[in-house]
């Protein structure tokens, strides 16, 4: 059982059992810790006190007052974080950071500390008065900048461990083609999670101390108010990992942990894909590559955040980028350069949304314009309007399946005429991952798999098996399924009767002017490209029975 500190204070002979009972008397109306009313009643000194501590706690003891830690060792720390929790390294053994402390509670920043400095740390135990003037000596007073004594400034910036953590988290995220960055804030600790290929995992966890100074420099670096934790702030991060430019989208939000951040990856110098690396079936890339063609009307791109509409519709920009064609675009935020096209960032904060800058679009003579997005009836009705005078204008809107597009419209209120007028053609998509092919193995499909692609008995399909190149996940990168409908004079007519939605719906499905997406992902996992589980999560597909096709859907 371990000795109270009384007790070995008495033994060494450093007090008195009436100085003790005295102390322990006034502890009683006190929340003092016993040791410093020792001090406080002139029984013994901070010292005497400090090497008991130690002896209790089975920790080394270093007498600060008669020596001065190597810089070597204290660089290894930035002020502020030594000043908050108050330790200070002294010494190195076996390749052990010891850092001194005046408390043996201290002994949860230890977790902290071996994580920043990615080595092993131990405690010794240290007289408070000591500790805080060698803390002064080294990195100056509490709060203030110039630290004393140092030869040259520190650049803190580069040095300090949680610039050092955030700097390690871009580099992995990077490695590991990762689209996302989440911190999230829990009672007892942080969780980092990266997006990779549409799926979260889990990369790292960090003690709970360390949430303040990382969301403290990820809202400095992104010019986001450091004192402002109650509501949700965006920001926007430049930051240089693996010799890489990225556009960082920084999104803060209160939780009842704190604040949680997620930041989107943009990379700059990413090549762009063209048509033909969409994943876009040959029928389907015939119809999209004509489409995008034509002189004037509006093209739509629909599907949920994250689905690669953007991408899309850039892969089209760049198949139209000619010298004899001016394009322009208006987006939030501009996600990717492409040389030889002008392109706008919208700021709502100072009125400059996208029906404002797609009215000044039209004085600049474009041929072809792309709106980020058609999010009420104001924009939709200008790029509309554009279209009908002589422009080619791209857009997207939240939908779940291309003839949606069309419902979507007349729900903002725009009017049927002008949508049966100006629209050429939409194309709805979703991303699935692609199997890795260092590792996919082929193997007989399930009767499940059978009945849902219509397969034969007998038929194999490739299944995910992992490996190291895709980090035993048995997905590499995604694909895109895309579904489309192009408008004809039959579909038109429908709109132009001013009909209820869903007797355009009807209608699409009867012509032959939609090509669904469930036929389009159900080919892709036969080709082996990607899984039945996938098509899952993407498209509700009820199991055929004997002898009919499978009956295709979409989900949310």
């Amino acid at each position: 059982m371990r000795k109270r500190l009384g007790e070995i204070l008495l033994e060494q002979g450093a007090i008195t059992e009436d100085q003790l009972r005295a102390a322990l008397a006034q502890q009683q109306n006190r929340s003092v810790l016993i040791g410093q009313l020792l001090v406080e009643a002139g029984a013994t000194d901070e010292a005497t006190v400090a090497r008991a501590l130690a002896k209790q706690a089975r920790l080394p003891f270093v007498d600060l007052a008669a020596r001065r830690p190597p810089a070597r060792l204290t660089d290894l720390l930035d002020a502020s974080l030594a000043w908050e929790h108050e330790v200070l390294p002294v010494a190195e053994k076996d390749d052990r950071l010891i850092v001194a402390v005046c408390d043996p509670a201290k002994a949860v920043v230890l977790d902290t500390l071996r994580f920043l400095l990615d080595r092993e740390v131990s405690m010794a135990m240290a007289s408070p008065g000591p500790l805080r003037q060698a803390l002064e000596l080294v990195y100056g007073p509490p709060g203030g900048g110039a630290r004393r004594g140092a030869e040259e400034p520190r650049k803190v910036s580069e040095e300090a461990p949680v610039v050092r953590l955030v700097n390690r988290m871009f580099e992995e995220a990077v490695a590991d083609r990762a689209s996302d960055i989440h911190i999230e804030p829990f009672a007892e600790m942080v969780r980092i999670r990266y997006r990779v290929d549409g799926s979260l995992r889990i990369a790292d966890q960090h003690p709970r101390e360390l949430h303040a100074p990382l969301l403290s420099h990820i809202k400095v670096s992104a010019g986001l108010d450091i004192a402002e934790k109650r509501k949700p702030q965006d920001g926007r991060i430049e930051h240089e990992a693996s010799g890489r430019s990225l556009d960082v989208r920084t999104s803060t939000l209160p939780t009842n942990h704190g604040e949680s951040c997620v930041m989107r990856l943009l990379d700059r110098e990413a090549n762009l894909l063209s048509l033909k690396d969409l994943g876009l079936s040959p029928r389907a890339l015939e119809w999209f590559s004509r489409i995008i063609e034509r002189p004037n009307g509006i093209f739509l791109v629909t599907g949920p955040t994250g689905s690669g509409k953007t991408t899309t519709l850039y892969a089209a920009l760049q198949t139209l980028n000619r010298s004899d064609r001016k394009i322009l675009t208006v987006e939030d935020p501009v996600e990717y350069r492409i040389k030889g096209i002008n392109q706008v960032q919208v700021h709502p904060q100072i009125g400059l949304t996208f029906a404002r800058v797609l009215r000044a679009f039209l004085r600049q003579a474009p041929n072809i314009v792309l709106v980020g997005e058609i999010r009420d009836r104001e924009t939709a009705e200008v790029a509309i309007q554009a279209s009908l005078t002589g422009h080619l204008v791209f857009s997207t809107v939240h939908t779940n399946d291309a003839p949606s597009a069309v419902t979507r419209l007349l729900d903002m209120g725009v009017p049927p005429f002008l949508i049966a007028t100006s629209l050429q053609g939409v194309l709805a998509q979703r991303l699935v991952r692609r199997l890795c092919p260092e590792c996919a193995v082929e193997e007989p499909a399930t009767p499940l798999e059978r009945r849902l692609l219509d397969l034969p008995e007998g038929s194999v399909l490739m299944h995910p098996r992992g490996c190291p190149n895709c980090r035993r996940s048995g997905f590499r990168g995604r694909i895109g399924v895309f579904e489309w409908m192009q408008m004809n004079e039959d579909l038109r007519e429908v709109l132009f009767q001013a009909a209820d939605p869903n007797a355009f719906r009807r209608r699409v499905a009867e012509s032959g002017a939609w090509s669904p997406l469930t036929q389009d992902v159900i080919e892709k996992v036969r080709a082996g490209q990607t899984t039945v589980s996938e098509m899952l999560r993407v498209t509700r597909v009820e199991p055929a029975e004997e002898g009919e096709s499978p009956s295709p859907g979409i989900e949310d």
